[in-house]
């Protein structure tokens, strides 16, 4: 009797670890039928395996590879959701074609047409080696500047002397089809010709390449965006050119304040207003600095 309780004892062990494999097996089946497959396999002796990867070599049965997206053409509602967000995200950008500037030849110069404020046009001197643009005081006047004793100065070395020129605000450029930012601009007269009213310096340009086609007689602009990498919708050279140009007339306004009062009487410049455009400069580099942190400019592009 006690022989027949240990032989039904070991047939209900048997029993119960073939229901353990059994749900092991269902259960690893199971948790791989979403996204992964199982592959049931023979060796060379007849036994069957069934494992996450495929046999060496052999014939193979694939189970468990059904998933959520073939049993049903419409994907889920997360995946859309993740496509329709996706798409919300990005936008197609088309990216501008380069501009065509008619020119004029004046010798061995070229004259450009530039309209200011959408108010007034004139024929400027392009000079690709000017750090600045600079507009007379006629043109400056037709475009709406106003030309008040407010404007801050600015030192400049000319063929003729030192000079101190206001630094006027215009909003808005255009050259040929082309509309430019406003920027800063010197308003003086240096007499470049008859009928000029300025000349065109590559602080305008500075979020371009360019190329001067002189076969065609025209002025070839490509964005910079186009060439390489921007930050805040500029190209290294616009970020460097910003911060040279207000860290060297700051520079060159409080050396003035070394000079002796006698000295600068020729030029008909006071203290007061050289301590004027000191502090009308140090805001305008504080701001620069702000921007470039917002728009992570590199350090590189900052000096």
């Amino acid at each position: 009797m006690l022989a027949t309780r240990l032989e039904k004892w070991h047939k209900l062990r048997k029993v119960k670890r073939f229901l353990l494999i059994l749900f092991l097996l269902l259960f690893y089946v199971v948790s791989f039928s979403e996204g992964s497959a199982l592959y049931k396999w023979k060796d060379g002796k007849g036994g069957v395996h069934v494992t996450d990867v495929p046999p060496p070599s052999g014939s193979y049965e694939t189970i468990g590879k059904k998933e959520r997206n073939e049993k049903s053409n419409t994907p889920p509602e997360s995946s859309r959701e993740l496509e329709k967000g996706a798409a919300s995200r990005t936008t197609t950008r088309k990216t501008p074609a380069p501009a065509y500037i008619p020119l004029r030849r004046a010798g061995n110069h070229f004259l450009v047409k530039m309209g200011i404020n959408s108010r007034t046009a004139g024929l400027f001197l392009l000079d690709t080696g000017a750090t600045l643009t600079v507009i007379a005081p006629q043109i400056a006047q037709e475009g709406g500047i106003l030309l008040s004793g407010d404007l801050p100065i600015i030192p400049l070395k000319t063929a003729s002397g030192l000079i101190f020129p206001p630094l006027a605000r215009v909003e808005k450029f255009t050259l040929g089809d082309l509309t430019l930012p406003g920027g800063d601009v010197v308003v003086h007269d240096i007499h470049f010709g008859k009928g000029v009213s300025g000349l065109v310096g590559m602080d305008l340009l500075s979020d371009y390449q360019i190329t001067l086609d002189t076969q065609r007689v025209v002025l070839v602009l490509k964005p910079v965006h186009r060439a390489g990498p921007t930050y805040g919708g500029h190209s290294r050279r616009w970020w460097q050119g910003k911060f040279a140009f207000y860290r060297h007339t700051l520079q060159s306004l409080e050396n003035l304040r070394q000079v002796p009062e006698r000295a600068l009487n020729p030029y008909h410049v006071d203290r007061e207003k050289i301590e004027e455009s000191i502090e009308y400069f140090q805001d305008r580099l504080i701001r620069l600095k702000s921007l470039a942190e917002d728009d992570l400019v590199p350090l590189g592009w900052r000096k």
